[in-house]
């Protein structure tokens, strides 16, 4: 579900991306750098456990999700190669979104992935010599706050944060709608590795627990690069 619902939104803005294009847009060398800057939407999944502590067996906690909106900058080299272009980028991410949140009894837990780094290489084909296809792979860090509230008594009210670390995927279209400007619309899926995050509950009863999070994030966004 969450591939396809971000898959659509990624074909959409592809859409709107090449009807915005003009008929007389040109062409030039992709070889050199360029920043840019971006517009989407991320959808984040969490599969949340409780590990064995305190004398109680581990279990499942909850499965949830949620959308985001993000806004991204980024800056990158590329290559051009007869037909083919290689490229580097780097772009960092962040969201002022609230988070995705289950009840559990009367305690609210919610986790949110706040911001996003990631150094991504990847390679694509001209289709045309103003129009490419590629395909992107890469490292990620993402920043994640999570919270625990005691919506009932009020005994427990912690926030913290977090950083995890990811491996993405993805593949987009560019187009030159002249040789310094460009459009760009692409589709990213990014899995976290598992991590736990333990909140202070003072003087409640147990003082403090520890949970695993699980995060994937399917994000899809379009954007503009300015190319020197």
């Amino acid at each position: 579900m969450t591939i396809r619902l971000s898959t659509a939104l990624a074909a959409v803005a592809a859409l709107a991306v090449l009807a915005a294009i003009p008929a007389q847009a040109q062409g030039g060398s992709w070889t050199g750098a360029y920043v840019g800057a971006g517009l989407g939407a991320g959808y984040l999944s969490t599969d949340q456990y409780s590990p064995p502590q305190q004398g109680y067996g581990g279990y499942a906690a909850a499965a949830y999700a949620g959308w985001h909106p993000y806004g991204s900058i980024q800056a990158g080299l590329d290559l051009q190669l007869d037909r083919a272009v290689l490229g580097l980028k780097l772009q960092h991410s962040v969201t002022n979104s609230d988070g995705d949140s289950f009840m559990k009894v009367d305690e609210l837990v919610s986790s949110n992935a706040v911001a996003l780094t990631a150094l991504s290489a990847r390679a694509g084909y001209l289709l045309q010599p103003q129009l490419l296809g590629y395909v992107s792979a890469g490292v990620v860090a993402g920043r994640f706050n999570y919270g625990s509230v005691d919506e009932r008594w009020g005994l427990v009210d912690d926030s913290l944060d977090a950083t995890r670390t990811g491996w993405g995927v993805g593949a987009g279209i560019e187009y030159r709608l002249t040789d310094n400007v460009s459009v760009f619309t692409e589709y990213t899926h990014v899995q976290f590795a598992t991590g736990s995050a333990t909140f202070d509950y003072g003087a409640a009863f147990p003082p403090n627990w520890t949970y695993e999070y699980t995060h994937a994030l399917g994000t899809a966004q379009a954007g503009l690069n300015f190319r020197f």
